[in-house]
């Protein structure tokens, strides 16, 4: 096995070089050879660092940075690989139990649970933090709770969407699914996930972004998204999650107030969308 590892950053700060760092520092740990490539998106400030391959472009989104990391990859003959956004860090021994995970499993990806946490004890930052966490429980890949696979077998992999800017990381395990390729969730491994500082407003405005994205592309389906978002994901109705709630009320009441707000905001800017439209069309 030779893995490789796909980092974008975009005006990340240190942020970026934790990630880095906590690969970094397992690489004594292993026994199979590793190549790591950070596509730094055009930030202002570009991205230095010694000990991996720094891939400097013009700003272009994260869709097409994560295709040209990906081209170095494979000019590298890696068998494997996993992308990681730049807000995720690798826990202690991760690469060691990976290669344990692949050998176990004759897998062509895998998703590996997120495990959330934020150094800012705000209330939407904490109600995030709990909502990201309900993702950890196991279900059935029949469920329809599809999340992303970020560990690929190479030539198992249908590629990313160009020009893709919302939800662009899901959307090869959707693809890998309709050509019935066989993706299962592990349990072996976990990745933490920095949700850093959390607002309604930044929220909203965040949601909004992509839901225009979303709405405007013709490069995914719409129903394909929306019924994994929001009071249509399978897992919120877990038995695991149940007990949490019962455990932390005010947070799952945050939570569900988020989703309502979000449902009648993407609904709200659904119908506008159309109606602007219409009356373009009317006026031509």
């Amino acid at each position: 096995m030779k893995l490789g590892i796909l980092i974008t950053t975009y005006n990340d700060g240190d942020i970026i070089l934790r990630c880095l760092d906590s690969i970094y520092n397992q690489l004594d740990e292993i026994d199979f050879p590793i190549y790591v490539v950070c596509v730094d998106d055009g930030s202002d400030s570009p991205l230095t660092y010694p000990h991996f391959d720094i891939l400097r472009i013009r700003h272009s989104g994260r869709s097409y940075a994560r295709i040209e990391g990906l081209k170095k990859i494979l000019a590298e003959n890696c068998t494997h690989f996993l992308f990681l956004d730049s807000d995720m860090v690798l826990p202690p021994g991760f690469l060691k139990k990976l290669k344990t995970v692949v050998e176990n499993y004759d897998c062509d990806a895998f998703i590996i649970p997120e495990v959330a946490f934020s150094s800012y004890n705000n209330f939407w930052t904490k109600v995030k933090v709990f909502e990201r966490n309900l993702y950890r429980v196991n279900y059935c890949r029949e469920s329809g709770n599809i999340e992303a696979a970020r560990l690929w077998k190479v030539l198992s992999f249908p590629g990313f969407v160009e020009g893709l800017e919302a939800f662009e990381e899901i959307q090869p395990t959707i693809m890998g699914i309709r050509k019935g390729l066989k993706i299962i969730k592990t349990q072996e491994i976990f990745i933490l996930h920095d949700e850093k500082k959390v607002t309604f407003k930044d929220l909203l405005r965040k949601k909004n972004t992509y839901f225009c994205y979303m709405l405007d592309s013709d490069k995914c389906s719409k129903w394909d998204i929306i019924k994994r978002y929001y009071f249509f994901r399978p897992h919120l109705y877990h038995k695991e999650n149940l007990k949490k709630y019962i455990r932390h009320p005010i947070l799952a009441i945050g939570v569900v107030f988020m989703y309502l707000v979000l449902t009648l905001n993407f609904m709200w800017t659904s119908i506008s969308r159309n109606l602007n439209k219409k009356k373009g069309m009317m006026k031509r």
